[in-house]
C-alpha cells in the first residue's frame, strides 16, 4: 500500500510525497504520519482517533492547522491510500 501525502494551500498542492507501507496497521498510524512529516519537512500533527478511523474506513484523512501544535503556513495536510 502507498500513502500519498499532500500539503494544500489556497486549493493547490504545494508539496507532496509518497511512502510505501508493507503491512498497514492502524495501531502504528502515528508512525506513518511522523515519517510523512519528516519527508515533507513539516511539524508532526496531533493524530486523533478520527484521523485513524477516517483513513482506515474512507482511505483518506486530513489534518487542519488546528491539528498542529506549531504554526504552519498551509491550509491542510491530506493523506490518501493510493494502493
Amino acid at each position: 500500500m502507498r500513502i500519498w501525502a499532500k500539503i494544500i494551500d489556497d486549493g493547490k498542492i504545494i508539496k507532496s510525497c509518497e511512502i510505501n507501507v508493507v503491512n498497514y496497521d492502524f495501531h502504528i498510524f502515528e508512525e506513518y504520519v511522523r515519517e510523512i512529516a519528516y519527508a515533507l519537512d513539516i511539524p508532526t500533527p496531533i493524530v486523533l482517533d478520527k484521523h485513524i478511523i477516517d483513513f482506515t474506513v474512507y482511505k483518506s484523512t486530513r489534518f487542519l492547522k488546528e491539528d498542529f501544535v506549531e504554526s504552519v503556513s498551509f491550509e491542510k495536510l491530506v493523506l490518501e491510500n493510493v494502493g
